[in-house]
Formats: structure tokens, C-alpha cells, sequence
């Protein structure tokens, strides 16, 4: 007797679970999701707004309010919004009652390259990155002869540069000329660096330069560490 009333309780709880599920179904079939939430991680740079974000999904159809729930696809809008130049990270995410939520990682130029063929920002992962029609990012920007130099060059420097809070406030434009490379400060300095080589030796030499090299503050025209063991300096 004990084991049938066992087996009568088993049946009616898979009974009412299976009911349950039935109605959560139907609910999920007649619900549709709603943009609750997007979070952009803060930086210095502004490529990606809420408002573009928004307007990227209903260009590609995919915004979650026109999306019922039991037929949202979290991947779906993930790689739709990686796919954007301008986004590193996109996670997705939602409540049981369909309030999507959107967490964004914006990526990182570290440089700005401008070539007769055109421009376009270099990526601290090394990566080209095209520029927005919106934004602007005040970055170190490459200029003249980009074609003598291959991108390894190009991001190795513009890194090293990135990396040291000094230089990167210091220096606003870098122009190549027969792979060689003038350093321009924002103080009007031109700084003859050569070729891209032994890069840490001349940057040590233009620290040591800035820092006890020149106690007087003289103003130069130009600031030569290409050569080994020599910094030439040539008054205004």
C-alpha cells in the first residue's frame, strides 16, 4: 500500500511539473524582450554610444524588443556587435522575465595612421581599426612615407610610445621619410629618431635628455638620438 501511494505522489509531482512547463511555454511564446540595460565600460574614447548600439540592432534586426523571448539568441547579438570595428567585447545577458541587458568593451587605438591611400587607427592588440564617421581620437598620429615601414614596426614604436605616460603626452606626431622617423612634441621639438632600431637605447637617451640634459631649458629646433652614444642638439 505504502509503495503505491509512493507511486502516486511520483506521478502527480511529474504531472504538475510537466503543467508547469507547459504554461512557462506558452508564456515564453507570447512574450517579447525589452532593452532594459546597456553598459558601455568608460575610457577616454567615445566610438560607441547607447544610441549607436541601438541603431546597430534594428539596422540588423536584431533588437531584442522586436525579439520574443523563446526565440532570442544571446550569440546572435553577440557576434552581430563584435563584428563592429569599433567593439572589443559584447556580452549579453537577461532576466527570466526578457529585460536583455548589454555590457560593452570599447577597443583601443594607440595610434592614428594617415597614407595617401587613406587613414585608420592601430589597436593596442596590434589590430588595423578603420575610422569613425562620429568620433575622433587625439591620438599619435603617423604620417608621410607609411609605406617604407611594415605595421610590426609601426606598432612595436607606437606602443612603446603608448605604454610610457610621458612620451605619450609628450609626443603628437611621428613622420617617416625613407624609414626614418621625426618625432614631433607638443612643445615643438623635432627629435631625429632614425631608423626603427634599438628603440629602448634612444628613448633612454631622450629621458636622460629631459631629465639632466637640458637644465637650463634652451629651446632646440631638434633633438638628434639616432646615433649611438650621441644626442645633438641644434638651438632655435
Amino acid at each position: 500500500m505504502k509503495n503505491i501511494f509512493n507511486f502516486l505522489r511520483f506521478v502527480i509531482a511529474i504531472t504538475l511539473l510537466v503543467f508547469m512547463m507547459y504554461l512557462s511555454n506558452i508564456s515564453l511564446e507570447n512574450k517579447y524582450c525589452s532593452l532594459s540595460n546597456i553598459s558601455i565600460e568608460l575610457d577616454e574614447n567615445s566610438f560607441v554610444t547607447n544610441d549607436l548600439i541601438v541603431s546597430y540592432l534594428k539596422e540588423n534586426m536584431l533588437h531584442p524588443d522586436s525579439i520574443k523571448l523563446n526565440e532570442f539568441s544571446f550569440t546572435k547579438i553577440e557576434n552581430l556587435l563584435m563584428n563592429h570595428p569599433s567593439i572589443k567585447k559584447a556580452t549579453v545577458y537577461s532576466d527570466w522575465h526578457g529585460k536583455i541587458s548589454i555590457y560593452i568593451e570599447q577597443r583601443q587605438p594607440i595610434v592614428r595612421i594617415q597614407s595617401d591611400k587613406g587613414g585608420y587607427y592601430i589597436d593596442e592588440d596590434g589590430l588595423k581599426m578603420p575610422l569613425s564617421s562620429h568620433y575622433t581620437a587625439r591620438k599619435i598620429l603617423f604620417s608621410g612615407d607609411i609605406n617604407s615601414l611594415n605595421e610590426d614596426e609601426i606598432f612595436l614604436i607606437s606602443k612603446r610610445i603608448y605604454n610610457d605616460k610621458f612620451l605619450n603626452k609628450q609626443i603628437v606626431q611621428i613622420d617617416v621619410k625613407e624609414s626614418e622617423l621625426s618625432l614631433f612634441t607638443r612643445m615643438g621639438e623635432q627629435i631625429e629618431f632614425g631608423k626603427i632600431k634599438n628603440i629602448n637605447e634612444k628613448f633612454m637617451k631622450l629621458m636622460m635628455y629631459y631629465k639632466y640634459g637640458n637644465i637650463k631649458n634652451t629651446e632646440y629646433k631638434k633633438i638628434n638620438i639616432k646615433y649611438k652614444n650621441q644626442i645633438v642638439c641644434i638651438k632655435k
